[in-house]
């Protein structure tokens, strides 16, 4: 830029000379042509003078003629020069305004591959910035990646290792629920067993106990099934489930042993056969299922007191 500027002021300089000449030369031709103008007017003045005087003035004529000619010749030279110098001195302004031109061309094309040149630069400045910067936010992916990675390792293993303590203490805990629910469960039947009687007969069945922990099976077909308490009469049997707590599952396994009570109890079967669950906790739901499904429901109160559901026998289901 600074050359560029270098040149313009040279380039103006120079044109300020030009115009000091052109003004210079049109100073020079106004005089001449001033002189000229004065030069007719003493021509003119001759001329009048000649007429006033033309006798004695006669033997000048052809001087003054000469002169005027002289004159005119000398005028026409100058004009002549003066229009030749006038043609040289636009040539040259021509020329001037040509390498001007030339110049100005020459100095947008410079300035257009400077410009070019400096986008280029700074696209490949751009480009590379951009580069490093999907560089570093790639390594950082990758670093965060390799930490996720890492930290779900570590979950995964501390996961495993809670899921692995958690199946040693559900083993544990089912192992100490099955010696509790034995024993449990043999206190229910032993109180179900005294206290079964009583509850039918106030609920209008004269019930006798036949039995407890009856077992029957039919190898053949794979079938067994065990009564916990069994409570009948001359018209009907009552086989009663016995659980300290009683759930969803523990119903339906009850009911599927019951569609083969008749074969396995032959000695029952010209009887009415109702099935009861006695249970000193049902879960959510439980109770309200046994009930739906025709199934008698017995409960026990507080300080062991047995108590049966209101049920109408109409309603029960005769396996």
């Amino acid at each position: 830029m600074p050359q560029l500027r270098q040149m313009v002021l040279e380039n103006t300089e120079r044109i300020n000379k030009n115009e000091l000449i052109i003004s210079q030369m049109r100073k020079e031709n106004l005089e001449q042509s001033r002189k000229a103008v004065e030069r007719d007017e003493m021509l003119e003045n001759s001329r009048r003078e000649h007429d006033r005087w033309s006798q004695r003035m006669r033997e000048t004529l052809d001087e003054i003629a000469q002169i005027a000619r002289r004159s005119q010749i000398e005028r026409e030279k100058r004009d002549c020069e003066w229009e030749k110098r006038m043609r040289e001195q636009e040539a040259r302004s021509a020329e001037g305004d040509r390498k001007m031109r030339e110049q100005f061309k020459e100095n947008d094309r410079w300035m257009k591959e400077q410009f070019a040149e400096n986008d280029r630069k700074m696209r490949e400045r751009m480009e590379e910035s951009d580069r490093k910067m999907r560089e570093r936010m790639e390594e950082n992916d990758r670093k965060m990646r390799e930490r996720m990675e890492e930290s779900d390792r570590k979950m995964r293993e501390q996961f495993e290792e809670t899921e692995k303590q958690l199946k040693d203490t559900s083993l544990e805990v089912k192992r100490l629920s099955r010696q509790l629910s034995g024993t449990t469960g043999h206190i229910v039947e032993g109180l179900v067993s005294s206290s079964t009687e009583k509850i039918f007969q106030k609920a209008g069945l004269d019930l006798h106990n036949s039995g407890k922990n009856l077992k029957r099976s039919l190898p053949a077909e794979h079938i067994a099934m065990e009564v916990d308490v069994l409570l009948s009469s001359a018209e009907m049997a009552v086989p009663i489930e016995v659980k300290a707590n009683c759930t969803k599952d523990d119903i339906y396994r009850f009911l599927h042993q019951m569609r083969h009570f008749r074969r396995l109890f032959p000695e029952y079967d010209g009887k009415e056969v109702f099935a009861a669950i006695a249970a000193i906790n049902y879960e959510k739901g439980v109770a309200e299922l046994a009930h739906r499904e025709k199934l008698l429901v017995i409960r026990v109160n507080s300080d062991d007191i047995f108590s049966i559901d209101p049920f109408k026998r109409e309603d029960l289901l005769n396996f």
